[in-house]
């Protein structure tokens, strides 16, 4: 049964309050215990679906946060040094952009992650782009270690985010090949400051960042920006209300928009068994991502 306009916005505004109360509990200090960093925020109920490893490295943490070693057990290529940016944030570097990746990894990421080390040769030679990847952007690290991609630049659009990256990127150098990759800050509503993108990349990847109604449509004009002519844009995220359809419309304006929600035999085999928990567990509206393909008309 589909729902009514008005169960729709309910679920908006449900996921709205979900998420303020993630950053709301960062910036109080609350929520992260770094025994777990997959399952680092408590309020998330569902926090992956174990695709992937992690370890602490407990002689490598700081004020600024904690050094976790990242691996995935079907792809032993891939083996990272990846931060954990501190618990202690304050409002300002929190609130104004899509900055919950600040807090945590998301399941839409670990997911973006995995199909591009289980697609690794699709981003052979390509140039690839990380929109909104948080404090880690787990997805394009993956394409760099283990694509040979010819270039990956990852981006976030708050900066703390993405100086952590470039952290990172400089951790990790010796395991990227002869792929070049870079970070930067990249804000989708100031296209101005990234013109210099413009048409530049085969492939742009990105993980659960429909959900902003102010940055829905600056997100489509992105991809728009970044892609070359035939490149395409490969989006994971949950539906979230009415958020996912939102951004399909707008998108259509200028791509062919494909929705494919089962994509990967072991993912939807662990969605299955994750429903019979029930919401208060998984709630797949919020849990599952689908996977968006946006190609040029």
């Amino acid at each position: 049964m589909s729902e009514t306009s008005a169960e729709k916005g309910r679920s908006d505004g449900n996921t709205s309050k979900h998420r303020w109360k993630i950053l709301r509990n960062a910036i109080l200090k609350k929520q992260c215990q770094h025994t777990d960093p997959v399952k680092s925020v408590s309020v998330r109920r569902f926090a992956s679906f174990g695709l992937l490893s992690t370890k602490s490295i407990p002689t490598e943490s700081s004020i600024d946060g904690q050094w976790v070693e990242y691996s995935c057990p079907q792809f032993s290529q891939f083996c990272i040094s990846v931060r954990h940016l501190s618990t202690s944030f304050s409002a300002g570097e929190l609130i104004g952009f899509n900055n919950t990746g600040n807090v945590c990894v998301w399941p839409s990421e670990e997911v973006l992650a995995f199909h591009c080390m289980n697609n690794a040769d699709y981003f052979r030679n390509k140039t690839v782009c990380e929109v909104g990847g948080g404090m880690t952007c787990l997805a394009g690290l993956s394409v760099a270690v283990c694509s040979n991609a010819a270039e990956v630049l990852l981006t976030d659009g708050n900066q703390t985010s993405a100086k952590n990256i470039q952290e990172i990127i400089a951790r990790n150098k010796s395991k990227f090949g002869e792929s070049v990759v870079t970070a930067r800050e990249l804000k989708w509503n100031q296209r101005e400051l990234f013109e210099d993108l413009g048409g530049h990349f085969d492939c742009v990847i990105s993980a659960d960042c429909l959900f902003f109604d102010q940055f829905r449509q600056d997100l489509v004009d992105t991809f728009d920006v970044l892609l070359k002519p035939k490149g395409e844009a490969i989006i994971f995220a949950p539906c979230r209300g009415n958020t996912l359809d939102q951004f399909c419309v707008l998108a259509k304006t200028k791509f062919e928009v494909d929705v494919e929600s089962r994509y990967d035999g072991s993912i939807w085999r662990k969605h299955q068994d994750m429903l019979t928990e029930g919401k208060e567990v998984y709630d797949e509206n919020i849990h599952y991502p689908v996977r968006i393909t946006l190609k040029r008309r």
